[in-house]
């Protein structure tokens, strides 16, 4: 008798350890890398407010980030590419 109760907690113990592990929410997304660039960049000149309000066009960012490099933006081609998709598909192309 003794034995099947020590069974027992032991069995009730595995399945509470067991089952604390799974995690009912799934992993957070990876953020797309141009996220930290926009916080970062955009904002030496912009508050990010007004980033975030502005909803454009992939074609209209293209137009505005070149923009903002014209003026003085300090960005390399590859973070550029990176800034503009984000914005593109945060604003739902």
């Amino acid at each position: 008798m003794k034995i099947k109760y020590t069974f027992i907690v032991a069995l009730v113990i595995a399945t509470i350890v067991l089952v604390g592990c799974g995690s009912s929410e799934p992993a957070a997304p990876t953020p797309h890398p141009g996220e930290a660039l926009v916080a970062t960049k955009c904002s030496t000149c912009h508050s990010i407010v007004q980033v975030d309000n502005a909803k454009y066009s992939r074609e209209i960012w293209e137009t505005t980030v070149n923009r903002m490099v014209m003026a003085g933006l300090q960005i390399t081609d590859e973070q550029k590419a990176q800034v503009i998709d984000y914005l593109a598909i945060r604003d739902g192309e």
